[in-house]
């Protein structure tokens, strides 16, 4: 489901892609290559890039807050191209060991 600016702020924010993003950084930029897609971020991005694509849960207010506002533009892109996605509750409990286990 995309994220639509009326349901409120982008937070948090986790990675949803299948198999882990590929960074290749060329100098000044920095190819993200995910999902069949490949975005183009400037080499300062680098570090929220990281953190964004790390396949846990990040709290953008204190990525911001360690990064700078670029995080939450950066996780803003990856989140409208589907890349990452808002954490929703169904998706917090993979996070928090609250899927119940399938073994009988």
């Amino acid at each position: 489901m995309p994220y639509l600016d009326v349901l409120g702020p982008l937070d948090p924010v986790v990675c949803t892609t299948h198999f882990p993003p590929g960074l290749q950084q060329h100098g000044e930029t920095v190819d993200v290559v995910a999902a069949g897609k490949k975005l183009t971020f400037t080499a300062k991005a680098v570090p929220a890039l990281r953190l964004l694509l790390s396949g846990q849960p990040v709290v953008l207010e204190k990525a911001a807050a360690a990064l700078g506002a670029d995080a939450v533009e950066v996780a803003g892109i990856l989140v409208e191209e589907e890349i990452c996605a808002v954490l929703t509750p169904e998706l917090s409990s993979g996070y928090t060991a609250l899927v119940t286990n399938a073994l009988f």
